[in-house]
């Protein structure tokens, strides 16, 4: 069963709503980031179409593996320029075997997201996101290629640390990608 758990809601219980700028990652951070982790940035879509464009924005974390993954406390930030903005997971999450974790606008309409945020992500903009610890250890990073479009969205194929880490491919909101890097 899915949870939908506000972002917004849970970060003002905990103070975890974070607005701010982010360092770059440290050489030792890159070469992490170009293996491929546990649990990763497997997909990212920003706009849409139809009237309700504006807000089908989701990001997708993949467990590729054959076992349960805690992913509880896990922080996502994403940044685009000096922006920061970060989504707690709430704890106790996990992800199961060859699943996506789905975290959608709040008025996403593509499937039932595990958790819901209520910012716009950028359409024309690189979108830099890191997923890991509140105190600041890396799980995975990203960087997306600066333009998105509409009707697609951005599927993970490599752990470059570069934008050409993903390309364009139809968008699977909930879905696992059964293509997707696996784990090592």
């Amino acid at each position: 069963m899915k949870r939908i758990v506000s972002a917004l809601a849970v970060a003002a219980s905990t103070g975890a709503l974070v607005m701010g700028a982010s360092g770059p990652a440290t050489a030792a951070e890159k070469a992490v980031q170009q293996q491929v982790p546990t649990v990763y940035i497997s997909e990212v879509a920003t706009r849409g179409t139809g009237p309700a464009a504006a807000f089908q924005d989701y990001i997708e974390i993949a467990n590729p593996s054959f076992a349960r993954v805690p992913i509880g406390g896990l922080q996502l930030q994403a940044m685009v320029g000096q922006q920061v903005v970060t989504i707690p997971i709430p704890v106790g999450t996990t992800l199961g075997p060859r699943q996506v974790y789905t975290i959608a606008n709040a008025a996403f309409t593509g499937c039932v997201p595990d958790q819901i945020f209520t910012e716009n992500l950028p359409s024309a903009r690189a979108l830099k996101m890191v997923l890991g610890t509140p105190g600041g250890a890396r799980v995975d990073a990203a960087t997306t290629p600066r333009v998105h479009l509409a009707r697609l969205s951005l599927h993970r194929v490599g752990f470059s640390g570069t934008p050409t880490d993903f390309v364009p491919g139809p968008r699977t909101p909930c879905v696992f990608d059964a293509t997707a890097p696996s784990a090592p």
